[in-house]
């Protein structure tokens, strides 16, 4: 006859014996879902991160319509054979297709010249879309042909001296911040001076001047590239224009 204790201790053997490969489960169980989980997570990350860098590669690539040129006549003087061109200038709104300046041309030559200041920021700065630096900043100046000096072009904006010397479609905001005022104020000393240049954010300020021969019925877009500087290239595919 068994004892009392040795019926407990059969008890417990029996239960262990049992338990065991529900505990050893349970334990395998737990830690392949931990697993799981953190592989889940690292995925996650992984993806958040790449979401991230691609947005900010989208912003410092990203491309702004500022204006359009059109060329509306290329005459030629038939004693002498030079050229004249007339052409539209339109700049828009930012972010818009709206008019906020046109004026119309006639300049000497085969080539036109967009003669624009513009200040460009750091890329991190561009990448972080930071509010006043977040993209490049221009004022356009005047175009000219190739058979003038840049002095003699026609200007390409309109100002109230009495209000700023900021042309309006080159400010952030509607009435100029001071930091805009500065930019401008200061613009040739941040182009000759990198320290101070540096000390904004600003990681070149220069005049540019991109220019084109034109073909008559062309209309050129000018874009400004958020960390980068303005583009003329044609809007209409040659058999439009028929070139």
């Amino acid at each position: 006859m068994s004892s009392p204790a040795s019926s407990r201790l059969r008890e417990v053997f029996r239960f262990v014996l049992y338990a065991s490969p529900l505990i050893v489960l349970g334990i395998i169980g737990s830690f392949v879902y931990q697993h799981a989980t953190e592989k889940d997570r690292t995925i996650a990350e992984q993806k958040r991160v790449i979401e991230e860098l691609g947005k900010r590669l989208d912003r410092a690539w990203a491309e702004e319509l500022v204006a359009d040129l059109r060329v509306d006549r290329v005459v030629v003087d038939k004693q002498t054979g030079d050229r004249r061109m007339q052409l539209t200038f339109v700049q828009y709104r930012p972010g818009t297709e709206e008019i906020a300046f046109q004026r119309s041309m006639e300049l000497p030559g085969e080539e036109v010249y967009v003669d624009a200041l513009v200040v460009q920021f750091d890329r991190h700065l561009v990448e972080e879309n930071d509010g006043t630096r977040g993209k490049s900043l221009l004022i356009f100046r005047r175009a000219f042909g190739d058979r003038q000096q840049p002095i003699d072009g026609v200007p390409l904006f309109t100002s109230d001296a009495k209000e700023s010397f900021i042309p309006e479609i080159a400010r952030i905001d509607v009435a100029p911040s001071d930091f805009e005022k500065k930019i401008w104020a200061r613009f040739w000393d941040y182009a000759n001076d990198p320290k101070l240049a540096a000390a904004e954010g600003i990681h070149v300020a220069q005049g540019e001047a991109p220019h084109v021969k034109v073909v008559k019925g062309q209309v050129y877009k000018l874009t400004l590239r958020k960390a980068g500087g303005l583009q003329i290239t044609p809007r209409l595919p040659a058999a439009v224009v028929g070139h």
